[in-house]
């Protein structure tokens, strides 16, 4: 990512983020799938940029709602009101839904701010914040047992390769969950498996 940028990002996560750690391995783990799954998507570097800043900033929400409850929008909200210097505005909302849509629901009819998205805006949301939810899943227990993983789309499916040294059920089931955006986006169906 521009330097000038990550400073941007960085200042801003750790203005809000506790648990960094946790935002940097999902950032990993999202990146990884990002690249691994070019081929497909066939995004270039400023959007693996954007996914960067949705990715290390998916949780700052969590200062705005001690309990959790509600953190992706709160996260969506603190990205729009930060006045950003190296992101277009724009690409502020496209941050900001990718991080929003982490967790929980994929867009629906009566989220406004996705649907004020150019069609091409939208697709890129649902690539991105598909893959972020994936990485995100990934690391459920927040102590990084995936150490790296790896995509692979075909016409019939995508399939994700799981590197770790530990059991990941948590991570698998949050996985299988949280699977519908990427699919739906994709057209296929998504799976993941240990790495051989």
């Amino acid at each position: 990512m521009n330097s000038d940028l990550l400073a941007e990002v960085l200042a801003l996560r750790n203005r809000y983020d506790d648990e960094p750690i946790h935002s940097d391995h999902v950032t990993k783990l999202a990146l990884e799938l990002f690249d691994t799954l070019e081929p497909w998507h066939r995004y270039g570097a400023r959007e693996r940029e954007l996914q960067e800043c949705g990715a290390l900033l998916h949780d700052i929400g969590w200062s705005q709602t001690p309990e959790g409850c509600g953190h992706h929008k709160k996260s969506a909200e603190l990205i729009r009101k930060h006045k950003w210097h190296h992101l277009a505005p724009d690409e502020v909302d496209l941050v900001a839904e990718i991080a929003r849509y982490h967790r929980k629901s994929s867009p629906q009819p009566k989220h406004k701010h996705f649907h004020k998205l150019v069609p091409s805006a939208q697709r890129k949301v649902m690539v991105l914040a598909g893959i972020l939810r994936q990485a995100d899943a990934l690391d459920r227990t927040h102590i990084q047992k995936v150490m790296s993983v790896e995509a692979k789309a075909t016409e019939g499916e995508i399939v994700v390769r799981v590197h770790s040294k530990l059991p990941w059920p948590e991570e698998k089931a949050i996985f299988e969950k949280k699977r519908d955006m990427l699919e739906k986006v994709a057209t296929r169906p998504v799976r993941c498996e240990n790495a051989k």
